[in-house]
C-alpha cells in the first residue's frame, strides 16, 4: 500500500513511537505515577529551552496557551505593541485586543519579517507599554521572525514583557527564551513537538512571575497562578483533569527529540527545509520567502507554476499527499508544505516526485539530486 503524507503544519505526523505512548493504558491524574511523568516532561522541556523556569502544560490548542498569556498579563486599559507578519501574528493581537488592552500594531509584508529597529522605534513612541507582542514562526508565510535580535535591540530599561508565539517554532527551531530574554513564551504539542493536538504550554520568566504576583486572572481555566500552585516541587499536578494519553505521547517525543541533542535535531530539520526548497525551485515553484536567513525549518510556503496552486494541492491531496494552502490574503495562491516530522531522504524523494507529477514535470531527477546533496553534506 502507498504511503500516504501529512504535510500539514499542524498535525504533523507523529513517529510511531509517539502514537503507541498515547495508547498507555490510563491512569489517574491525582496518583504518583503521573506526578512522576509530569516533572519529567518538565525537566525534558526544561533542556529543550536551555532553562529551569516552570512550564505551565494545559488540555487546549496553541491559540489557548496565547489566550492564557493575554488574560493572564494584560487588563484593560493596557498598552500593547504587536509586531506581525501573517495570519497567525494578526490572531495573537485579536487575542490581546479582547482583554481590553490597546494595540500598537507594526506590520511587515507576506514574506517578510518584523526588523529589530521597527520593534525598537513602536517602543521609542510608546514607552509605556506594557506588552511586546511576537511570533516566532508565522506559519502562514513560512517565516522565521529575528525575536532574539528583536529583544536585544529593545533597551533594558522600562522594556515591556515580551510574550512570544512559538506555536510551530518549538521544537523544530532552536528557541532559546531565557537567554534570549523571552518573558511568556507559548507553544503547543501539535507541530515542532510532533505530538498529536491537545496541549498548549506556557514557559514563563522570572519577571514574569513576579508580575503575576499583583495580578488576578479573570479565567478560571487560564489562571496560571492556579496552575502554578499544583506544581508543587515534590508533586506535581493540574488544577483539573488533563488529557493524560497527551502527557505519555509528548514524553515520548521529547525523548526523540533530545536522542543526539536538541542541535543536532534543529540541524536536521534545517538540512531538510533547506533541500526541500532547493528542489521545489528547481522544478519551477516560487519561493514566497525570499531572504534564505528568513526561511523557516518547519514549514516552507511556496506558489505553483502558471498560479495554479489550488489545482497541485488537489491533485497531490488525490494521490495522498495532504498540503495546506494560503491563508488571509494568500488565500488561494500558495501551498504550504510541513516539515516537522522526522522523514529521510527516501521519503523526501517520494514528495518531491509527488510535486514534480503534480505540474507535470517530466524532467530528469537532477532536482533530486539537489536535495540529496544539501541533505547529506551539509
Amino acid at each position: 500500500m502507498k504511503k500516504k503524507y501529512l504535510l500539514t503544519p499542524g498535525p504533523v505526523e507523529a513517529p510511531r513511537r509517539v502514537l503507541e505512548a498515547a495508547s498507555r493504558p490510563l491512569i489517574s491524574h491525582r496518583c504518583g505515577e503521573f506526578s512522576e511523568l509530569f516533572k519529567g516532561i518538565s525537566r525534558k522541556l526544561g533542556r529543550l529551552f536551555e532553562s529551569g523556569q516552570p512550564v505551565v502544560i494545559l488540555p487546549s490548542s496553541g491559540t489557548g496557551a496565547l489566550e492564557c498569556a493575554a488574560v493572564n498579563f494584560l487588563r484593560p486599559g493596557d498598552v500593547f505593541i504587536s509586531l506581525s507578519c501573517g495570519v497567525f501574528g494578526d490572531r495573537f493581537r485579536e487575542i490581546a485586543a479582547r482583554t481590553g488592552a490597546r494595540g500598537i500594531y507594526v506590520d511587515a509584508e507576506p514574506g517578510s519579517a518584523p526588523t529589530p529597529e521597527a520593534a525598537a522605534a513602536a517602543l521609542r513612541e510608546n514607552p509605556g507599554a506594557r506588552a511586546l507582542l511576537v511570533t516566532h514562526n508565522e506559519t502562514s508565510t513560512g517565516v522565521t521572525v529575528p525575536v532574539r535580535e528583536i529583544i536585544a535591540a529593545l533597551p533594558a530599561e522600562g522594556r515591556p514583557l515580551v510574550l512570544a508565539d512559538g506555536v510551530s517554532s518549538v521544537g523544530a527551531i532552536e528557541c532559546l527564551p531565557e537567554s534570549w530574554g523571552v518573558d511568556v513564551l507559548c507553544t503547543a504539542s501539535q507541530k515542532g513537538l510532533i505530538t498529536p493536538p491537545g496541549l498548549g504550554l506556557v514557559w514563563l520568566s522570572k519577571r514574569a512571575l513576579d508580575e503575576l504576583k499583583g495580578r488576578e486572572c479573570p479565567s478560571y481555566y487560564f489562571d496560571l497562578k492556579l496552575h502554578l500552585k499544583n506544581m508543587k516541587p515534590d508533586s506535581y499536578a493540574n488544577p483539573y483533569t488533563p488529557p493524560v494519553s497527551l502527557y505519555y505521547a509528548l514524553d515520548a517525543a521529547l525523548d526523540i527529540i533530545l536522542a543526539e541533542g536538541a542541535p543536532a535535531w534543529f540541524a536536521k530539520r534545517r538540512r531538510y527545509a533547506e533541500a526541500f526548497a532547493a528542489a521545489l525551485e528547481e522544478l519551477g515553484y516560487e519561493l514566497l520567502v525570499r531572504d534564505r536567513r528568513l526561511r523557516s525549518a518547519g514549514v516552507t510556503a511556496f506558489s505553483a507554476p502558471g498560479d495554479a496552486s489550488e489545482v497541485v494541492r488537489k491533485r497531490l491531496s488525490a494521490a495522498g499527499y495532504e498540503t495546506a494552502g494560503g491563508q488571509g490574503t494568500l488565500k488561494g495562491k500558495l501551498i504550504r508544505a510541513a516539515h516537522y516530522s522526522d522523514w529521510e531522504m527516501p521519503d523526501m524523494e517520494d514528495i518531491l516526485r509527488a510535486f514534480a507529477e503534480a505540474i507535470d514535470n517530466n524532467s530528469d531527477d537532477g532536482y533530486l539530486k539537489t536535495a540529496r546533496n544539501i541533505f547529506e553534506n551539509r
